[in-house]
């Protein structure tokens, strides 16, 4: 169930090539973590679609033949330079994006792997920073350009004593 002050904050990545692409939403605004206010994410997603706005088609993966193509996705509550292991701490939503051709012209495969998409927290995933890092990564350049939009319904919070406890052991767990 939404709080009632919760809100939206979205933005979208378009692939390039091999590279990781990647974003910071700042947060600062809403946040003043030196005084335990933070935002706090309570649901987060991810969707894949082309660059003209559309569903992926056997097109973006090849003009001609067979091909298959990948793209992980991921949001964060630190920087990265890349996608991060589930081990990663600040690692609060992740995806991966698999797509084939077996026959040219026919998508035969299309699979989303949600291991955290949606992402949906009891108490919320608490993001102790001044930005959300959302960024995306390919092994194999894409024929079209591949967009990935991220969603996030948040709220801000002043931190008691017991979730400042909570925070604690979720960043030194491992």
């Amino acid at each position: 169930m939404a709080k009632n002050d919760t809100f939206f904050l979205r933005t979208v990545l378009t692939s390039s090539g091999t590279s990781y692409v990647s974003d910071n939403i700042d947060i600062s605004a809403y946040t003043n973590p030196s005084v335990g206010r933070v935002l706090v994410v309570d649901k987060a997603f991810m969707s894949y679609t082309t660059d003209a706005g559309g569903p992926v088609l056997p097109a973006d993966l090849a003009s001609s033949g067979t091909a298959s193509k990948q793209m992980g996705a991921q949001a964060c509550s630190e920087k990265q330079t890349g996608l991060v292991e589930m081990s990663d701490n600040s690692l609060f939503a992740r995806t991966n994006l698999y797509a084939g051709m077996a026959v040219a012209g026919v998508l035969s495969t299309m699979e989303q792997t949600s291991a955290l998409n949606p992402a949906e927290f009891e108490s919320g995933f608490i993001i102790p920073t001044d930005n959300i890092h959302v960024g995306i990564d390919t092994s194999h350049a894409w024929n079209g350009e591949i967009n990935v939009g991220f969603l996030f319904e948040v709220h801000t919070e002043k931190l008691s004593l017991r979730r400042i406890q909570e925070l604690l052991v979720s960043l030194t767990a491992n």
